[in-house]
């Protein structure tokens, strides 16, 4: 999406923002700022100790009871090592930071609300700490613009519809024929290949349950193309047809209130995913001339409970969350350590432990301590160019203001 097509959007939402309109406007600013300093562990080793930046500030515009208007600004920095799953696999980040912009207008027509946006988002990511700024390989730009709609049929039962669309472009990733890297599979012999542009829909309904429970369920369906990417044949040639994924998530929440120990309060989440991605993507091995058909399907699911615990009226917050997620490649093979496939089929399994602690030094200002824990496992041996089987832990200090 060009900047021309944001401003036209830009003007599209801020239609009757006219002097007379605006004239009655009231604009309450809501922003939170995060500091937090720590370190991250991979497999044993230690990150230098960073610090962790998180701004997000909204000056809510609302014209009327019946139209409001939400200019969100987002920035964050990450000093503290961490794994992130990009092109396909775990890469090791030391440090990134990036900024994000989102306009929404919300208009109210009954028991309706219509909420379109847009949105920018640009991440950079460093590898190595005497990297530039700007130049790391997996630097990505997000746009991106939707409309939602929101019923409620009454206090406590509610349903959403939403169509988005969004594109992400890696400036910076164009491993051109001529200078490919050897490791690489030859359907990324190209420019442009990891830039995809997205159609996605999402529809999700909400219901109260008996003792004060809550129930919510989400479906979401993602057409993904991408346009440099054609696909490879049996013979390691590319073809004049390009890329597309077709990716399906269902996800549930189901949360209850409950009391615990010493007049505290708690409440308990359970959360449940099942997705799978089906693409018409092939893998050639350009080192050993190997071929495998819808390399990059994949079915996965995961399951995240949660408890939140409040004491002493609410001076001080616990919170204690994990997940366990499984992905599983049906046609990728496994690898031993030297790159030659295996008989069986690639899984990774991930086990995720968080612990959070929060006390409110003021109304406005708390104190937090966080830590977590992590593992990934997979049935592979082979990684030179993605990680799949390590350790993770970080522990993090520091405070947060909200206004």
């Amino acid at each position: 999406m060009r900047r021309g097509g944001l401003c036209v959007g830009a003007l599209f939402l801020g239609v009757g923002f006219a002097p007379g309109v605006a004239k009655g406007a009231t604009v309450t600013t809501v922003a939170d700022l995060t500091l937090m300093g720590g370190q991250n562990f991979v497999d044993g080793t230690a990150s230098s100790f960073g610090g962790n930046v998180d701004a997000v500030v909204t000056p809510v515009v609302k014209f009327s009871d019946q139209w409001s208007l939400f200019p969100t600004y987002h920035g964050y920095y990450q000093g503290t090592e961490e794994i992130q799953s990009l092109a396909g696999g775990g890469l090791l980040f030391r440090d990134y930071t990036g900024q994000s912009f989102l306009l929404k207008s919300v208009h109210t027509l009954g028991s309706w609300k219509l909420k379109p946006s847009l949105g920018a988002t640009l991440e950079w990511l460093r590898e190595t700490r005497d990297e530039d700024w700007g130049q790391g390989l997996y630097d990505y730009r997000k746009y991106n613009g939707g409309l939602e709609a929101e019923y409620d049929l009454s206090q406590d039962v509610g349903g959403r519809v939403a169509y988005d669309y969004y594109q992400i472009r890696f400036p910076n990733y164009q491993s051109l024929e001529s200078a490919q890297d050897p490791t690489l599979s030859r359907e990324l012999a190209g420019e442009d290949v990891l830039n995809n542009a997205n159609h996605m829909a999402t529809a999700g309904v909400w219901t109260s349950l008996s003792a004060k429970g809550r129930l919510e369920v989400t479906g979401m369906y993602d057409l993904r193309s991408y346009a440099d990417q054609p696909l490879v044949d049996q013979a390691g040639q590319l073809t004049n047809t390009d890329r597309k994924d077709k990716i399906y998530f269902l996800d549930s929440t189901v949360g209850y209130p409950f009391p615990g120990p010493h007049a505290t309060r708690l409440y308990g989440q359970l959360g449940f995913r099942y997705g799978f991605q089906n693409s018409n993507q092939n893998h050639f091995d350009a080192k050993k001339y190997s071929f495998q058909s819808n390399y990059y399907d994949y079915s996965e699911w995961r399951v995240a409970p949660e408890v939140t615990s409040s004491i002493s009226q609410g001076q001080w917050i616990l919170s204690l969350g994990g997940s366990y997620e499984q992905r599983d490649y049906g046609s990728r093979p496994t690898q031993d350590t030297l790159g030659n496939d295996q008989d069986t089929k690639l899984y990774v399994r991930t086990i995720l432990t968080r612990l959070s602690l929060s006390h409110s030094l003021t109304p406005r200002a708390k104190l937090r301590v966080e830590g977590s824990l992590g593992w990934s496992h997979s049935n592979t041996a082979y990684e030179d160019v993605f990680k799949y089987n390590y350790r993770m832990a970080s522990y993090g200090l520091g405070f947060s203001y909200a206004y």
